[in-house]
């Protein structure tokens, strides 16, 4: 039996924005403004390693400047699930980079592992899981190059 418990109408598309605006902001060189769409305790997991609002605000300030990348990301297969006052949701995407090689090859296909909380009458990111399932190796090399590091190769 499934655990489908899925949001009204409402709900889905208020979600929808909030996903819909912080990949705007990433492509759009906005990343500094990232944080804003997290809950107080909210984090992000994934290839640029585990960030709370405070090291979001450090990377995104740092990824804002770097306006020499120019990525684009694209979504689909949004499935959210209500899980008591949270939402839970798992959104397919593609991520496109200019450093990647080719460039209309994608960077990172995987998913995106969210849970969402209404605070203040908007809903937020409590919890942010970036999980490539191909262009893991990209996804790297890109985290390090944010970084200043070297990363493995694309």
């Amino acid at each position: 039996m499934s655990d489908y418990r899925p949001v009204d109408a409402i709900t889905r598309v208020e979600i929808e924005q909030l996903i819909a605006e912080l990949l705007y902001r990433l492509d759009h060189n906005q990343a500094d403004t990232t944080w804003e769409l997290y809950t107080e305790d909210g984090v992000s997991v994934g290839p640029l390693g585990d960030m709370d609002r405070e090291a979001m605000k450090v990377w995104g300030a740092k990824r804002a400047r770097q306006t020499d990348i120019v990525s684009q990301h694209f979504i689909g297969g949004i499935r959210l699930v209500q899980d008591g006052e949270d939402v839970e949701g798992t959104v397919q995407y593609l991520t496109f980079r200019d450093t990647n090689e080719p460039q209309t090859q994608p960077a990172s296909v995987g998913e995106f592992r969210e849970r969402y909380r209404k605070t203040d009458g908007q809903w937020r990111f409590a919890r942010r899981e970036i999980v490539p399932v191909f262009g893991g190796r990209a996804a790297a090399a890109h985290a390090a190059r944010l970084d200043g590091r070297e990363g493995p190769a694309q």
